[in-house]
């Protein structure tokens, strides 16, 4: 199926990218558009059913330690490294109005 590039399919990828295409940008964007197609179309011919499905290109393990439970740290000490408090409560800088 051969997909042609309209002025509508410019107009609606331009409105999804946030871009404000002048009508000469729209035009040159036909040539673009059509050497994307024209490189999906080479992918296409490409034989991938023998290529197994993965969700990383590299064998990366999680290397985080274990999530181990220990002693809590206790108020006093968390509420030490804030900038502001009262009593025993952060004060933090209002952020909606």
């Amino acid at each position: 199926m051969e997909t042609k590039i309209t002025k509508e399919i410019i107009a609606h990828t331009a409105k999804l990218s946030r871009l404000e295409l002048t009508e000469e940008e729209e035009k040159g964007m036909e040539k673009h558009f059509a050497s994307v197609l024209g490189w999906v179309k080479t992918l296409d011919a490409f034989d991938a059913s023998s290529v197994p499905a993965t969700a990383h290109i590299s064998d990366a393990v999680n290397v985080l330690r274990d999530d181990v439970p220990g002693e809590p740290f206790g108020r006093e000490k968390l509420l030490s490294c804030a900038p502001e408090r009262s009593e025993d409560s952060y004060i933090v800088p209002r952020v909606v109005e």
